[in-house]
């Protein structure tokens, strides 16, 4: 019998479906074509990475077709592998100068089947799913969990009209080179003449790792993959300057500028008298490379003022023979340095060329046009005070900055607060809020016509009263006195109330000296039109006050932990008594490891040498899983009046719980297995009649315990 029983097992599990994933995944499109009496050609076209992906191309692939409404709409159609149609696509690069990478390979087949497609209202959408991209793409999340769906869109209309949807012309590149512009051309081919409008647009998702080839593919609405964003996103798909793709023609541009594998989704609509009637998607995937291309690349300032040596700094990737012209191309003023200096005769414009690989066939050239002139802009402004709120002080400039030979071309402002900037402005007569009472600088950078700037730096005179130095509470000691604003700027005028126990009341810091704890004002005042009030609290303290000390938990059992804690506003710091068996007695917070009850102190130290205390008790007693430390009622009484209204079990060292209520008939109409679960007398949220129950009760306590009972209880109304 257990032998049949095995070889059953085993039997079915040979029938059992096999997960197939793919990670193969590089692109593909569904294009359609109308034979007539409503019969379509269906063409599908798949692309796979032949180094990475596994398994081979689907046979059969799979196609659905759904209605408007996502109904699917007849069988689910079987695409057979054509073993003639699989090709590894071709790798060329236009410029040879650059070298095909040698780990970049995409193999195609093309599926054909024709199918019958009576009209239907909203058209239909056609589907075919795999799962999963290629674990090497970039600019999606998880690649290896992200599928995809093809979709051929046709509208009512084109049903109508036995229309052709547009085909593109070629598929793009297997490789494209970092740094190199892409230049392809996207274009399709109607067979029904329409007009065709092309854009970029997010490929769709599809079935993830846990079903990568449905049977039946699912239906939409589809959801678009997710990009990493930053810095990716359907307006950059790759990085560096962003793919476009011209509307009319279909020609897209771009510069990618990071190797890796990027998804990329291009669409055409075809519109036929101002209509859209059908909609061809296309994804795919460019290959980023480093094709080897020697690159020229330096930086020189733009302009060069009041001297007549320029540094030059060599930035092209690779090469390691350069030969620069220092006046484009007079061979006398050149160096074969890597990143030289140049000493000019005279000032003047210069175009500067670097060459790198300069005796290599594919030597590239770079150039820059700089201008070495004189300086002659003075940069100058004033500024006045301005309106006083309790935002902040108004601070009005003006730029009196003044370039006699060649006029001003700009104006940049930057405010600093304590050396950091807070704000900026190119106007010519700006205004700045400054919030509170710090150091301020204003800079102005102003810029001739020539090119030349010249900065001016100045510290601003901000009468604002310091209030935001005022320290709202402080700590006194019984018998001590203590200036209420040690950090008080003299500049400023003061009055504090209420003047009792002050030694001076228009003092910047008056010594106070109260004989409890008090709420003290000022109202500040200066040459300017801020003023600002605040308060301070004097907290007097004595040794014998009382700090707020916490165990959790206050009960333990031997060998575990409770957490200490101490809290009194402005302590400076604290020291723990008994210290043994604490992990930080100086801190605000520690944990102890008493092996007996203890009662900890706490002694905090407070401003002015004094300090405050605190005690709290922490027992320590052995587990137990039996009453009175494990307490389950016998009664209770849900009648509303907040008195025993749940049934809840009670227990200190209690670390899982189970328990049942049954009825009379042994039927269940509860159970709890959380320490806080209770039951309110219900089943199925219907009260139940006052009557007794039964129960069973499991509960494992610290240190392994057990304990099990069974009985009655009272449900009282």
């Amino acid at each position: 019998m257990n032998r049949f029983i095995l070889s059953f097992l085993l039997f079915v599990g040979l029938l059992a479906p096999v997960r197939v994933l793919a990670t193969h995944i590089v692109g593909g499109e569904m294009t359609y074509r109308c034979l007539g009496n409503n019969q379509y050609e269906i063409t599908l076209t798949v692309y796979r990475d032949c180094y990475t992906g596994v398994p081979w191309f689907d046979s059969p692939a799979y196609v659905a077709v759904y209605d408007a409404d996502w109904k699917k709409v007849g069988p689910t159609y079987s695409f057979t592998l054509n073993a003639a149609s699989n090709d590894t696509l071709s790798i060329s690069l236009d410029n040879p100068c650059l070298t095909v990478p040698p780990d970049v390979c995409v193999h195609r087949t093309i599926y054909k089947r024709t199918i019958t497609l009576d009209y239907s209202p909203g058209g239909y959408t056609l589907v075919y799913q795999r799962c999963c991209r290629n674990n090497l793409i970039r600019n999606t999340p998880d690649p290896l969990n992200t599928g995809i769906s093809i979709v051929a869109e046709i509208r009512d209309d084109a049903l109508l009209q036995c229309n052709g949807g547009a085909n593109f012309n070629s598929w793009p590149p297997v490789a494209i080179c970092i740094n190199e512009p892409i230049d392809f051309d996207h274009a399709a081919t109607d067979p029904d003449g329409d007009s065709l409008a092309y854009r970029l647009c997010t490929p769709l998702n599809g079935p993830d790792s846990l079903n990568p080839r449905p049977l039946t593919p699912f239906p939409g609405p589809y959801e678009e993959i997710v990009w990493v964003d930053p810095p990716y996103s359907l307006f950059n798909m790759l990085g560096g300057i962003p793919l476009t793709i011209d509307a009319n023609t279909g020609f897209m541009t771009g510069i990618p500028n990071t190797i890796g594998n990027f998804v990329v989704g291009v669409c055409v609509d075809e519109y036929r008298d101002g209509l859209i009637i059908s909609t061809t998607r296309r994804d795919f995937q460019y290959n980023v490379s480093d094709c080897g291309k020697t690159y020229s690349s330096f930086f020189a300032p733009a302009v060069s003022c009041d001297t007549l040596r320029v540094d030059f700094v060599n930035n092209s990737p690779n090469g390691d023979e350069f030969l620069w012209y220092f006046d484009w191309p007079n061979p006398d003023l050149s160096s074969a340095n890597e990143s030289p200096f140049f000493v000019y005769p005279d000032t003047g414009a210069y175009t500067v060329a670097l060459i790198a690989q300069p005796n290599d066939p594919c030597a590239d050239t770079s150039y820059q046009t700089i201008l070495l002139t004189n300086r002659f802009v003075a940069a100058d402004f004033s500024y006045a005070l301005g309106p006083c709120n309790s935002s902040g002080l108004v601070i009005n400039a003006q730029d009196l900055s003044a370039d006699t030979l060649s006029g001003l071309s700009g104006t940049q402002w930057t405010l600093f607060k304590n050396n950091v900037a807070i704000a900026s402005s190119t106007e010519t007569a700006p205004s700045f809020l400054l919030p509170d009472a710090a150091d301020y600088l204003l800079r102005l950078v102003s810029v001739g016509g020539n090119g030349c700037a010249d900065t001016l730096l100045m510290p601003l005179d901000a009468p604002i009263p310091p209030i935001n130095a005022l320290e709202q509470l402080v700590i006194l000691c019984e018998g001590d006195t203590l200036g209420l604003f040690p950090d008080a700027d003299p500049a400023f005028q003061y009055v504090w109330s209420p003047p009792d126990d002050l030694s001076d009341p228009v003092a910047p810091n008056p010594l106070a000296s109260p004989d409890s704890t008090r709420m003290y004002s000022v109202t500040i005042s200066g040459n300017g039109p801020c003023v600002r009030t605040g308060t301070v609290e004097v907290q007097l303290v004595n040794s014998t006050d009382s700090v707020v000390v916490t165990a959790d938990p206050s009960l333990i059992v031997p060998g575990l932990s409770t957490e200490l804690t101490a809290i009194f506003p402005g302590a400076e710091g604290y020291a723990w008594f008994p210290a043994e068996g604490l992990t930080d007695p100086t801190s605000a917070s520690t944990l102890a490891y008493p092996s007996e009850t203890t009662t900890y102190t706490v002694r905090v130290e407070l401003p002015g040498d004094c300090d405050a205390l605190g005690t709290v008790i922490v027992t320590v007693r052995a587990a137990s899983c039996e009453e009175p430390y494990i307490y389950f009622p016998n009664a209770f009484s849900p009648n509303g009046d907040g008195e025993n209204d749940v049934l809840k079990l009670e227990g200190l060292f209690v670390e899982e719980t189970y328990w049942v209520i049954y009825n009379r008939w042994g039927e269940k109409i509860f159970e709890a297995d959380n320490l806080e679960d209770a039951w309110d007398g219900t089943y199925q949220g219907d009260p139940l009649p006052a009557e007794t129950y039964g129960y069973y009760l499991r509960v494992r306590c610290v240190g392994e315990l057990l304990s099990e009972r069974k009985g009655n209880i009272t449900l009282l109304r």
